[in-house]
């Protein structure tokens, strides 16, 4: 009689396959969450700090709005918004002190991207 041959195999190696993906999103989600957190805080890229509160940032600025109670306004569906703010915040208000990063090249796209994913990071926070 031929022997039946199981799925459990298979289904292992799918399983161990979205395992290892998932890993690997979440350590690429990480590390770009960790580069938007050292351009936000760091004086001579984004210098968020200045201007704005950022958790565990000794003496963050007040002049703009504190960005952990400013993301809860936001959902996932608002990332474009979240970044046309920082690439040229004189859309929504052209009075801003804010300078526009994007469209003075400041930072690049990859750089807002990661203040982005940074910012995202934030909606946890109390």
């Amino acid at each position: 009689m031929p022997r039946k041959r199981g799925l459990s195999g298979g289904v292992f190696f799918v399983t161990i396959l979205m395992v290892v993906s998932l890993i690997g999103g979440f350590s690429y989600a990480s590390s770009k969450v960790e580069e938007g957190r050292k351009i936000a805080t760091t004086r001579k890229l984004g210098n968020c700090v200045s201007c704005h509160f950022l958790p565990n940032i000794e003496s963050p600025g007040n002049a703009g709005p504190n960005l952990v109670e400013s993301m809860k306004n936001y959902t996932e569906a608002d990332r474009d918004i979240v970044r046309q703010w920082i690439e040229d915040p004189r859309q929504f208000n052209p009075d801003t002190l804010m300078p526009p990063f994007g469209a003075n090249k400041i930072l690049t796209k990859e750089q807002i991207d990661a203040v982005v994913e940074y910012l995202y990071s934030l909606k946890g926070v109390k």
